[in-house]
C-alpha cells in the first residue's frame, strides 16, 4: 500500500492519521493478460493505481479497436468518466500483461471525499490533471503530423516502445502500423 500513499502524495500531503483512514479502503486486484478490467457498457466500480503490468484504454469503432491511452507502473488506471459518474463505460480497459492494480471502490472514495478535505482536494487535482492532459492530447492529434506525434511519444514515454505492441501504439498515435514501422526504422 506504500505505492498508493506515494501516488496520493504526488498531489497532497497526508498525515499519518489520514493515511490510517485511507489505507484500509484500497485493495489489490490481479488481472491476467487479456482480461477486461472494465468493458464498454459496464460501470467502473474502482479507481486504480498500477502496481505492475500494462493496461490499454480503447473503444470499438467501425470494426476497429481504437487505443486512447495506456497505464503502467505507478500510474492511475480505470475508466475514470464511468467511475466518477457511475454510468456505463464508453471505453474498454484491458490488461496487456499480467497486472496487479490497487483499487478503491467508488462508495469508499466518496466517503473519503466527505470526511477528509485533503482527499477531496486530491480528487479535484486528479480530475484537473486528466482534463488538461486530454486537451493537450486532442490538440496534438489534430495539429501534429504523424512524425511529430511519434517523436513526442518517444520523448515523453520511450519505455512504451518496449512494453506495448506496435499495433496499439500505432492506433494510439492515429496512424497505420506501416507508418509506425517506417517511423521507428528511421530512428
Amino acid at each position: 500500500m506504500d505505492l498508493v500513499r506515494r501516488a496520493i502524495a504526488r498531489y497532497v500531503a497526508l498525515t499519518d492519521a489520514e493515511w490510517e483512514r485511507i489505507a484500509p479502503l484500497w485493495a489489490e486486484h490481479a488481472f491476467s493478460r487479456g482480461a477486461a478490467i472494465c468493458a464498454v457498457g459496464q460501470v467502473e466500480r474502482r479507481f486504480y493505481v498500477v502496481q505492475s503490468g500494462v493496461q490499454r484504454l480503447s473503444f470499438p469503432h467501425d470494426g476497429q479497436d481504437i487505443c486512447v491511452g495506456f497505464a503502467y507502473d505507478g500510474s492511475w488506471c480505470g475508466e475514470y468518466a464511468s467511475f466518477i459518474t457511475q454510468r456505463p463505460a464508453r471505453f474498454d480497459v484491458t490488461a496487456l500483461t499480467d497486472s496487479v492494480l490497487l483499487g478503491i471502490a467508488h462508495a469508499d472514495l466518496q466517503a473519503l471525499y466527505r470526511d477528509l478535505p485533503v482527499m477531496e482536494r486530491w480528487g479535484r487535482l486528479i480530475a484537473e490533471e486528466l482534463l488538461v492532459a486530454r486537451a493537450a492530447r486532442e490538440i496534438e492529434q489534430m495539429s501534429l503530423s504523424a512524425e511529430e506525434r511519434y517523436d513526442r511519444l518517444v520523448a515523453r514515454s520511450p519505455h512504451l516502445l518496449q512494453l506495448v505492441p506496435q499495433k496499439d501504439i500505432a492506433s494510439y498515435l492515429r496512424m497505420t502500423p506501416e507508418t509506425f514501422s517506417r517511423l521507428r526504422r528511421r530512428r
